[in-house]
């Protein structure tokens, strides 16, 4: 018996030892997103195991073993904050499943989170055990960091293991004070520059490897959590007689990092390096420090307690982001993570969750300054505290900076912490108490892998689906996704797509068999009649159930608006909800130009160029250097008869686009000022705010009848 338990107490430290060195690594194209969803999966699976064999071995030992650590009930107040914040969320099956394909804020792996610190420090219970962890960690994280060096610079047949170089950056930042503590003990038993162990030069390649691909790869918020390993590392062990021969071969890393930042982003090395290009090759989008902050700020001012709820960040960025965002280049992208995760905690989890992350980071602090010399493990926190504060966090570096907390506080906690508990009845057989406890450990385990494996399941099948758009196999994408928001009804963008799949789909029959010069009557028949109304029906019933799911979502508003402007020419009314869903969009995301332009377009359709023109005129006060917004606007002024106010506006694009004479669009601008001029009217382009799709042909019968919305939510003006 006495194997079986030390068997089964084997079992959640080799799982953890697994889990370090496959997640830097692990990727999958079987999710609609490669990197950060299989990471996902593959935490709370191994979380989920772990407490399951954790539970276990109550049962056959018969007690109850537990580590107290000063961050316990501070981590359990900020999940029960989680908890109530996403019942109370903007939209609580966005905060429970996360926006996929963005999960790392989730109810369901924020508990994982909490869950993987309880379970590591119960089941590392020395430091031997931690040592091989972070010995472990270390060694992914260096294939990690030559992969991605091989990958940017072009090496053929080595693929992409980072998918997000900020965060593997960061990563790497984070366990550099860990790779330096190891490699300065290496050196404290040489001794002697003559007498080293192997070790010390091995570890010392792996820091200048990690320092390299922070450098080629990172942003200044990683260059300052560089420093700072480096520099609180050298400070604790400044009084080793071998200090000089450390900071000897540290100044050679410091070196390193200079020339490759210098060689990557001064701007006059940039052109006459190679290294100069990979500059160029970051796919991150991360916001300014100050115009997160506004954001975060209009959040809190609106919900100061509770936030918006988890995974909802994108929903304030929407709503409260400054005007300013429109000078920069991703103006029209809608960008659903903040500067720093202290920033999308305050605006999601609100002003308790800011403070409970507050506090649990300063105890850490408090924790570490007294005992961090415990394998680096006390500056890697250090490092991660830092870089929630300076930079946004994925499912990696949460996981990594939770797993270091852990095993700081079992490797440096007192004997006094650890406690036992009798479960057994004496004499009993079968012990009933043990049982009672494990009972609800294997059902809420049993209730996880169940909707882990929807989740799973559903985002499967809404790969297969965008791998069939890609392909133009619109059929193959509809059933695809069909199945994933059958396996998952509740994630809103499987909802979204398959409306926008439904009405391509409709679009594509009307176009085949419908009217056309040629053949004016067309060859639809009675079947494509009923598979276009029922494609479209299930395109407006899709696009509703997406808002009902998350209201406060300015994008599924804009999917349902379109649909409903592209139906206009077979269903009744379609103009006026597509005006009512615009305006609330565009109340969820009020300085959005695009929205502004798209409703004068639906105006213009409907020949009223008066708010037409209002809502052009709103676009290029909110994008002054949009060009369609000039052009809509000139055509829509020309056709009300206003030819000066035409005029003037042709000649302000004409101007804007002067630096690109030999575009497609310059000459376009250039002829529709001409046509003004003349007066006459331009037949060489139609305006871009009027959408052209085979459904819009009158001669298609009416399909829909959709009821008159009692009010059209119209949006105010743009105050100049």
């Amino acid at each position: 018996m006495s194997l079986v338990k030390k068997f089964i107490d084997s079992i959640p430290v080799v799982i953890i030892y697994i889990l370090v060195f496959a997640l830097p690594l692990f990727f999958t194209n079987l999710t609609t997103e490669f990197y950060d969803s299989a990471k996902f999966f593959l935490v709370l699976s191994a979380v989920f195991l772990i407490l399951f064999i954790w539970g276990i071995r109550i049962f056959v030992h018969g007690k109850l073993e537990l580590t107290k650590t000063p961050l316990d009930i501070l981590l359990i107040l900020y999940l029960a904050v989680v908890v109530l914040s996403t019942f109370l969320s903007a939209s609580p099956y966005t905060s429970i499943y996360g926006m996929v394909p963005r999960l790392s804020s989730s109810l369901f792996f924020q508990v994982g989170l909490v869950l993987l610190y309880f379970l590591t420090v119960f089941n590392i219970r020395n430091e031997a055990h931690a040592k091989i962890t972070t010995k472990i960690l270390i060694v992914s994280a260096s294939i990690l960091s030559v992969a991605t060096l091989l990958h940017y610079f072009k090496v053929p047949n080595i693929p992409d293991l980072s998918g997000n170089p900020l965060q593997t950056a960061v990563f790497l930042t984070i366990l550099l004070p860990i790779v330096l503590s190891f490699w300065i003990q290496k050196i404290k038993e040489g001794r002697r520059p003559d007498n080293q162990p192997p070790e010390v030069y091995l570890y010392f390649l792996v820091s200048l490897l990690f320092v390299a691909t922070v450098a080629l790869i990172g942003n200044i918020a990683t260059f300052i959590g560089a420093f700072l390993a480096v520099v609180l590392t050298l400070f604790y062990y400044r009084n080793i007689p071998e200090f000089k021969l450390v900071l000897y071969f540290s100044s050679i890393g410091l070196v390193l990092i200079l020339l490759l930042a210098t060689f990557t982003y001064s701007p006059y090395f940039r052109n006459i390096s190679p290294l100069g290009n990979l500059a160029n090759l970051k796919d991150d989008i991360q916001l300014p420090f100050d115009i997160s902050w506004k954001i975060s700020a209009g959040a809190f001012r609106d919900s100061p307690l509770i936030g918006s709820g988890p995974g909802t960040y994108v929903y304030n960025f929407t709503q409260y982001k400054p005007i300013e965002y429109n000078n920069t280049q991703f103006w029209n992208v809608r960008i659903p993570v903040a500067h720093s995760q202290f920033l999308q905690t305050w605006a999601e989890i609100g002003g308790l969750g800011i403070i409970l992350l507050s506090l649990i980071s300063a105890v850490f602090i408090i924790k570490a300054w007294k005992n961090i010399d415990k394998n680096g493990l006390g500056v890697a926190g250090l490092v991660f505290i830092l870089m929630m504060v300076l930079s946004p966090m994925g499912i990696l570096t949460q996981s990594i900076g939770f797993l270091i907390f852990a095993l700081f506080m079992e490797t440096s906690k007192d004997r006094d912490n650890s406690y036992e508990f009798s479960l057994s009845q004496t004499g009993s057989p079968h012990p009933i108490v043990p049982f009672l406890l494990f009972l609800p450990i294997a059902i809420g385990v049993s209730f996880g892998f169940y909707f882990l494996g929807k989740l799973a399941l559903g985002e499967y099948y809404h790969r297969q689906a965008l791998n069939a758009i890609s392909k133009n196999q619109a059929i193959q994408a509809y059933n695809n996704l069909i199945k994933a928001e059958q396996t998952n009804p509740y994630i809103d963008l499987y909802r979204s797509d398959l409306a926008q799949t439904s009405f391509a789909l409709a679009n594509a029959i009307a176009a085949q068999k419908g009217p056309t010069v040629a053949s004016p009557a067309g060859s639809l028949t009675e079947q494509d009649r009923k598979n276009i109304q029922q494609f479209l029906q299930q395109a407006i019933a899709e696009g509703r159930a997406s808002v009902a799911l998350s209201p406060r979502s300015a994008n599924n508003w804009e999917v349902l608006a379109l649909i409903y402007r592209q139906i206009s020419g077979v269903a009744q009314n379609a103009l006026q909800f597509s005006l009512d869903a615009y305006g609330r969009a565009i109340r969820l995301d009020p300085l959005n130009p695009l929205l502004r332009l798209a409703v004068g377009g639906v105006y213009y359709q409907a020949k009223n160029y008066d708010l037409a023109i209002r809502f052009f005129d709103d676009a290029v006060t909110l994008k002054p250097d949009h060009p369609n917004s000039y052009y809509n606007l000139a055509i829509a002024l020309r056709d009300k008869g206003s030819l000066n106010e035409a005029m003037a506006v042709a000649q302000s694009l004409v101007t804007l686009l002067s630096e690109r004479k030999e575009s497609k669009d310059y000459q376009l601008a250039s002829k529709l000022l001409e046509d003004i001029k003349s007066k006459t009217p331009s037949t060489s382009q139609p305006p871009a705010a009027t959408p052209s799709a085979a459904l819009e042909q009158k001669d298609l019968p009416e399909v829909l009848e959709l009821p008159v919305p009692e009010e059209i939510a119209t949006p105010p003006a743009v105050e100049r």
